[in-house]
C-alpha cells in the first residue's frame, strides 16, 4: 500500500510540474485571461500591455463652432441618449464644422479608448495605399503570392479581395468561452501572426460571408511583407501624421511582437472623427489625397454575399443585411460606418455632409438608427 502511494504522490508531482511548466511557458496568455477588465474593456486602455506607438502630429484640432447648423435641441437630445448608455465621448462634425464635443465618465479630449474592429478600416485602407504605391498589385490577386506557407495547400486559391470582403472560407472560431479556440489565441495569445497562419481553409472561397478577425490579422501580415514595414510604421507615415492625428497606439501581443491588427487601436476620439471626414472627402485631406479616391469608392461596393459590408467597413445602405436586427427603424439616410464591439461608432452621411463618433464601454441597450436618424431629420 505504501509503494501504491509514493506512486500516486510521484505522479501528482509530475502533474503540477507539467501544469506549473506549462503556466510559466504561457504566463503572458494565463494573465491577460484571468485579469481581462470585462466590465470597461474599451476604456480601460492601461490594461493592454504592450502597446507600439502610432506617431502622429496632432496638427488637426477643432473646436466648436459658434454658429450651429444643428439645433441645440437636439444635439442635447443625442447627447443624453449616449450619456444614459455608458459612452465616453460623443463628436458631431456638420459640414466641417464641430456642432458637439462630449466627453464623460472621466474622459477628456485627450484619452484613448479601445477601438475594436474599428481598426480594421484602418487596414482596409492601407491595402489600398499599399496597391496605389505598387506594393501590392492588386486586390484581385492571390494572398499566397505574399504568404508562402499557403503556396502549397488549399488556402492557395484566396485572394486579397476574399480577405478584405471576409469571404475567404477560413475556419471562424470566434468562440470567447473556448480557450482554444483561434480567437482566443488571437486576442489574448502572444503569436498571433502564428495564431492566424495555423488557421484552415474550411469552405470553398467567395462562396459564404462570414465576419472572421483572421481576414484582417492576414492583410496586416501581407502589408508588412510588401512593404517591408511594420504595420505601425506604415500608418503612421502613411495615414496617422498626413491627417494630422495625435500619437496613437496598437496593442501587441508581446514585447516587439505584432499588432493584433484586427482590433484594438487606441486613439482619441477626435481622430476617428478626422478619419470620418477623411473618408467623407474621397481620402482627400487639405489638398492632399491621401487614400486613392478610386479605393474610396471600392471600399463602399456592396459585398455581393452581404449587402452591409465593404472593404473592411459597414456599409448601412437599406434593410435586409444582417445589421438591420441592431435597430429599430430603418435609416433615413444612406451611411457607412466604421465601428467596433460594444457600439464603437463612427457614422459617415455623405448626403448631409455628417459625421458621428460613439466611443464607450458595452451599453445594455442601443439604437443604432436613433442618433443618424434624429441629425438627418433636423437637417432635412
Amino acid at each position: 500500500m505504501k509503494k501504491v502511494f509514493k506512486w500516486i504522490f510521484r505522479i501528482l508531482i509530475l502533474l503540477l510540474l507539467i501544469i506549473g511548466l506549462i503556466i510559466a511557458m504561457n504566463y503572458t496568455f494565463f494573465k491577460r485571461g484571468m485579469t481581462y477588465p470585462a466590465e470597461n474593456e474599451i476604456t480601460n486602455s492601461a490594461w493592454y500591455t504592450p502597446k507600439s506607438p502610432i506617431k502622429g502630429n496632432n496638427a488637426t484640432n477643432y473646436s466648436l463652432t459658434d454658429s450651429l447648423s444643428i439645433a441645440p435641441s437636439i444635439l442635447e437630445e443625442i447627447s443624453n441618449y449616449a450619456k444614459e448608455r455608458r459612452s465616453s465621448a460623443l463628436l458631431v462634425l456638420h459640414k466641417g464644422k464641430l456642432q458637439l464635443e462630449q466627453y464623460w465618465n472621466g474622459s477628456t479630449k485627450t484619452s484613448t479608448t479601445n477601438s475594436m474592429s474599428m481598426a480594421k478600416t484602418i487596414i482596409g485602407i492601407l491595402v489600398g495605399i499599399a496597391i496605389e504605391e505598387g506594393k501590392i498589385s492588386s486586390e484581385k490577386e492571390l494572398a499566397s503570392k505574399y504568404i508562402s506557407e499557403w503556396a502549397n495547400d488549399d488556402r492557395n486559391t484566396i485572394t486579397i479581395e476574399d480577405l478584405l470582403l471576409m469571404q475567404s472560407g477560413l475556419r471562424n472560431e470566434d468562440n470567447t468561452e473556448d480557450l482554444f479556440s483561434d480567437l482566443i489565441a488571437m486576442y489574448v495569445g502572444t503569436d498571433v501572426e502564428g495564431a492566424v497562419l495555423d488557421i484552415p481553409l474550411v469552405k470553398k472561397p467567395a462562396t459564404v460571408y462570414e465576419y472572421n478577425n483572421a481576414n484582417t490579422q492576414l492583410l496586416a501580415i501581407i502589408l508588412e511583407r510588401t512593404t517591408g514595414q511594420s504595420i505601425e510604421a506604415y500608418t503612421s507615415e502613411k495615414l496617422w501624421q498626413p491627417i494630422g492625428a495625435a500619437d496613437a497606439g496598437w496593442w501587441l501581443d508581446r514585447q516587439d511582437g505584432m499588432p493584433k491588427a484586427f482590433c484594438c487601436y487606441f486613439a482619441q476620439a477626435e481622430d476617428w472623427m478626422i478619419l470620418g471626414q477623411l473618408i467623407l472627402q474621397n481620402g482627400n485631406w487639405k489638398g492632399q489625397q491621401i487614400i486613392p479616391s478610386s479605393w474610396v469608392k471600392k471600399m463602399l461596393v456592396q459585398s455581393q454575399l452581404e449587402k452591409d459590408y465593404g472593404y473592411q467597413i459597414w456599409l448601412n445602405y437599406e434593410d435586409g443585411g444582417r445589421r438591420e436586427k441592431n435597430r429599430t427603424t430603418s435609416y433615413l439616410a444612406k451611411n457607412y460606418s466604421i465601428d467596433g464591439a460594444n457600439k464603437q461608432h463612427v457614422f459617415i452621411v455623405p448626403d448631409y455632409d455628417l459625421v458621428l463618433v460613439r466611443v464607450g464601454d458595452k451599453p445594455e441597450e442601443w439604437d443604432e438608427s436613433y442618433m443618424v436618424n434624429k441629425l438627418v431629420s433636423a437637417l432635412k
